[in-house]
């Protein structure tokens, strides 16, 4: 595995734009027949979201993160526009698998039509959102499938470098259910919860090291044993402290106590 991997969200698109118009107003005229007509692969920065990805760059060369190893980059256009506006030296590669989470019809409806047509299809919107698959879309899960195969190449072309990719919301989020081994239970905790730990601010930054971050003459660990996230956008605090990631084995009855955690019980 890499010694260091940044994740680094896209800034502020057009979609966000007119989510966050329509959550603060009601008004549903913000999902224009231009805006709904897109998809939502081709949404592009909005002068913030240009902003606020030059930030992200400031902050990498301030912390002398300015060359890379491997520079991979999501196939959507907002993702294309944040990582040149990041500014960092090398070669960008895009991968198609670093693609945001495919809504279905849920891109092209306004809420009331989804909410009216499809009421039945979101029984498990919110209580099983790591297996939740929008109409003719895509469920967490399946990222988790396509951002594995991310991994399995930077094990073998990365190892010990350092590497940086700019993708989206939910494909940080698959990283984080698969590099922290998160059970069901705390993968859809991640997806519903609304605390500064779980949100994945517009070109937040998810580092993961191999390298001790409290004693710099240990040698590298054996994969990624420590994470923090940083937001030179705003959403938070600038910069976490270095939390170490506790992946847990379960023994037999903890193994039956997690099942029945699963059920709600």
């Amino acid at each position: 595995m890499p010694k260091n991997l940044f994740l680094v969200r896209h800034g502020q698109s057009e979609g966000n734009l007119v989510r966050k118009q329509f959550e603060a107003t009601g008004d549903e005229s913000f999902f224009s027949d231009e805006f709904l007509g897109l998809h939502e692969s081709q949404y592009q920065l909005t002068e913030l979201g240009i902003d606020q990805a030059k930030s992200a760059g400031k902050w990498f060369r301030k912390n002398n993160f300015t060359i890379f190893d491997r520079l991979l980059v999501s196939d959507n256009v907002r993702a294309m526009q944040t990582a040149a506006y990041l500014g960092l030296s090398g070669g960008w590669m895009i991968d198609f698998n670093l693609r945001e989470r495919d809504g279905g019809l849920f891109n092209v409806l306004t809420p009331s039509q989804r909410d009216k047509d499809y009421a039945d299809q979101q029984k498990f919107y919110n209580t099983q959102p790591f297996f939740f698959r929008p109409p003719q879309g895509e469920s967490i899960a399946g990222i988790c499938i396509r951002i594995k195969i991310v991994l399995d190449t930077l094990a073998r072309e990365s190892d010990g470098k350092n590497v940086v990719i700019v993708c989206h919301g939910h494909v940080m989020r698959a990283f984080r259910i698969i590099l922290e081994r998160l059970s069901l239970r705390e993968s859809n905790q991640l997806l519903i919860a609304d605390e500064d730990w779980a949100r994945v601010p517009n070109c937040s930054i998810l580092h993961y090291t191999r390298a001790n971050p409290f004693n710099r003459e240990q040698g590298l660990a054996n994969r990624f044993d420590w994470v923090r996230m940083i937001r030179p956008a705003g959403g938070g605090e600038l910069e976490d402290q270095f939390s170490v990631i506790s992946r847990k084995k379960y023994s037999n009855q903890e193994l039956l106590q997690e099942a029945l955690r699963n059920r709600g019980i």
